[in-house]
């Protein structure tokens, strides 16, 4: 790699000197990789010293300490995937150089912030990773209730420095999601309702883009590319810093669960069908089933409450007590605890199938389907549930953001997870044919972090009347399509 193409800084270079990572590493003589466009090639060991000499963190190879740690994500059905090549970043000028080098070399790039995408992308086989993961700042200004956060944060980062001060940002439900893939594709959660997307309250990014150069996008700087990364995805760089509005929330929310025998399954989701659509803005309303490796079936509809609790018990009454529940409770819980609660259903290592789609017409013929297929295997979690839309997100336009989904009522996620790596072909067929299924009673648009083993015509279309806007700022940021690994847009050639 050319020399001038690296940000070099006197405390970069001094700071290489104290990580033993890259300077004890052995790197071969060569190393077999991947191109951007999936051709094999080689690097010299020159090169990749010339990429370690620039890191102020590391640079992981096959055979470094901690390779084979740092190579794994959340999803466990990738563990296979063996990156040539790691850059871990702690600032900015690490992922400038990374960015550099992998156009350079014109190297297969994934992106890994907290790495839970449940496709996989933020790994590649034999490409290179630029590795965000301990860049987990959050800073927080009370007087204008905002925070910055870096692009390696996992939400429970956000939710804890937030609420610390009685604030918070509209985000997802798994804690140790990552924000900035989580913000990237739209960002649903329980507050959404109320607050919006993610990427509603998103003020401004600092990204590096394919060229090698920090961009900040906002509402008044680079505005098009602002635009292009709320609901886009990571198809125009590497975002290292998000900018949030946060709102005085806190410090508890009341959340419901009522649970049903399986027998009362079917009622239960047209009773969720018929009562979720036209609830207030500060209800987020929930239904879903599991069944453990164990057998034991879960079967629950709840929902969480958000607004005033002096009038929760008027506001909360006509959606309790529905059915013949075999358990309910409601209760507040701690927002930074409830934020966490799934986190154990979740876990790190498990391989998982689970992909989403959007419904907007309800037809029971679609529960029935379901349920027909929900058996129990004592190798395998089952996992489903839905959510209500509407609320703050249908208040903004269409074409407002590059999330084009507006109008969607509901949104469905079904899918299964397991530990032994011999069962995943078998279950991935499973989740194949499960989902085939499902699709005629379902829309053909997804949430983008919801994608499991997609085409990119589905892709493509999903993107709908913003695509050709989206294809517009790929040629302009990403013309060769570097950051290919996500749901892509592809420049025009």
């Amino acid at each position: 790699m050319k020399r001038r193409d690296f940000v070099k800084s006197a405390i970069g270079v001094a700071a290489a000197a104290y990580i033993p990572a890259s300077q004890a590493a052995k790197f071969p003589a060569e190393l077999l990789v991947l191109s951007r466009t999936g051709v094999e090639k080689v690097l010299k060991r020159g090169e990749i010293e010339d990429l370690a000499s620039s890191l102020r963190r590391a640079l992981l190879v096959p055979g470094s300490p901690r390779y084979n740690e740092e190579r794994k994500i959340w999803n466990g059905l990738w563990d296979d995937r063996r990156p040539a090549l790691i850059a871990q970043c702690i600032d900015i000028s690490d992922i400038i150089n990374a960015v550099n080098f992998a156009r350079t070399h014109d190297l297969l790039v994934a992106v890994r912030g907290g790495g839970h995408g449940i496709s996989g992308q933020s790994v590649c086989d034999r490409g290179m990773v630029i590795d965000l993961s301990e860049m987990r700042g959050v800073y927080v200004d009370t007087k204008t209730r905002t925070a910055k956060v870096e692009g390696g944060a996992l939400l429970q980062d956000l939710d804890r420095e937030g609420q610390s001060y009685g604030l918070v940002c509209p985000a997802g439900v798994v804690s140790h999601t990552g924000v900035a893939g989580l913000t990237l594709g739209g960002g649903i959660g329980i507050l959404m309702r109320k607050y919006g997307l993610t990427i509603d309250n998103l003020l401004s990014v600092d990204i590096v883009t394919a060229d090698g150069k920090l961009r900040h996008a906002s509402a008044d700087e680079n505005p098009d590319l602002f635009w292009g990364v709320r609901g886009g995805g990571g198809n125009f760089g590497v975002v290292s810093m998000l900018e949030y509005r946060l709102h005085e929330f806190g410090p508890n929310i009341l959340t419901s669960s009522s649970f049903y025998e399986q027998s009362q399954a079917k009622d239960m989701f047209n009773r969720f069908f018929e009562n979720s659509e036209n609830v207030p803005n500060d209800f987020h309303i929930w239904a879903g089933m599991s069944i453990q490796e164990n057998g034991t079936p879960l079967t629950m509809m709840g929902f969480t409450y958000a607004g005033p609790m002096d009038q929760a018990d008027r506001m909360t009454r006509p959606l309790l007590g529905q059915g013949k529940p075999v358990s309910e409770f409601t209760v507040p819980v701690n927002y930074v605890k409830q934020q966490s609660r799934i986190d154990a259903h979740n876990a790190h290592g498990r391989s998982y199938y689970i992909k989403g789609r959007h419904v907007n017409d309800y037809d029971p013929a679609m529960t029935d389907n379901i349920l027909e297929r929900w058996q129990h295997d004592p190798r395998r979690v089952n996992t489903m549930r839905l959510v209500t839309f509407g609320g703050a997100i249908a208040e903004v336009d269409n074409d407002a953001t590059a999330w084009p989904h507006r109008q969607t009522k509901w949104d469905l996620e079904l899918g299964a997870s397991w530990t032994g790596a011999e069962d995943s072909e078998e279950f991935v067929e499973w989740g194949r044919d499960y989902w085939d299924s499902i699709l005629p009673y379902t829309e053909d648009s997804f949430y983008v972090n919801e994608i499991m083993d997609e085409t990119q015509a589905e892709i493509t279309a999903n993107y709908e009347s913003n695509h050709q806007r989206l294809v517009a700022l790929k040629n302009t940021y990403d013309p060769k399509n570097l950051f290919r690994l996500n749901a892509n847009i592809r420049p025009k050639t």
